[in-house]
């Protein structure tokens, strides 16, 4: 057989795999689209029950829940969204239904709005960094606590009571390392941990998205003002445009963690 046969069947080959790969995105995009339609349905049949009248019914005139489905999917992109749990993007959809209640009644508490936002934030810390960090650590046999520090205590209840790991001690974390502070064991694997998936390091210690980041602990909307259950619905607008940017622009903290999924699949 020539050297262009063989080319050329090789690059038939190829165009084969290329279209069946195509094939399966578009069936498992449908079936994508098809679920996020129908979480949206389910979720907003339980939140709608708790708005007022006037609210609900307007909520079902303007046809929200495409809406809400069009706008997660088109953001996230549906190959991202394959990745993300139905924990997340559940939460992400009662956010979204939570948050319209809101605008409509902006004397309304936004705990409920916030409260979602930090579900999702805890859900998307455990699947793209403490589960695979627990595995590392474990088998580095980073598992004893040697050193009497809050963060350090907090890490290790990480690793071995399989403790969320919460988005302010995160961002502590992170800003640690980036400053090159003086790190203990569980704080030394962590950085050994993030130097070894150095795309997801790029994306956690990226200056832009640790500006983001402070800018969301700065306003004490998911620990102090949350317990309070005294938050407005324009500090509810401002941690949404840090973390979703009311799902047009991509600088947002949330899309920047999950895109390491891009990265990785």
């Amino acid at each position: 057989m020539s050297e262009t046969q063989k080319l050329k069947e090789e690059n038939q080959f190829l165009k084969q795999k290329i279209f069946e790969l195509q094939e399966k995105l578009k069936i498992a995009e449908f079936w994508m689209t098809k679920e996020v339609k129908e979480s949206v349905k389910k979720i907003s049949k339980r939140k709608i029950n708790k708005m007022t009248c006037s609210t609900r019914d307007k909520f079902m005139q303007e046809n929200n829940e495409e809406i809400i489905a069009s706008k997660i999917q088109k953001y996230f992109w549906d190959y991202i969204l394959m990745n993300l749990s139905s924990n997340i993007t559940n939460n992400i959809i009662s956010w979204e239904i939570a948050y319209y209640n809101l605008r409509q009644n902006p004397n309304f508490d936004g705990f409920w709005v916030i409260s979602s936002y930090h579900k999702a934030l805890d859900a998307i810390v455990e699947q793209i960094i403490t589960k695979w960090f627990r595995k590392f650590a474990k088998k580095n046999w980073q598992t004893i606590l040697r050193k009497n520090d809050s963060l350090e205590k907090t890490l290790n209840l990480v690793v071995n009571k399989w403790y969320i790991l919460s988005i302010w001690r995160l961002y502590h974390i992170l800003s640690n390392i980036k400053n090159d502070k003086q790190l203990f064991d569980y704080w030394k694997t962590f950085k050994d941990y993030l130097d070894k998936y150095s795309e997801l390091k790029n994306i956690l210690l990226n200056d832009n998205f640790l500006e983001i980041f402070k800018k969301l602990i700065d306003s004490e909307i998911l620990w102090k003002k949350r317990h309070s259950w005294s938050i407005s619905f324009i500090e509810t607008r401002k941690a949404r445009k840090l973390l979703i940017w009311d799902f047009k622009d991509k600088n947002s903290l949330i899309y920047n963690m999950v895109k390491y999924w891009d990265l990785e699949y």
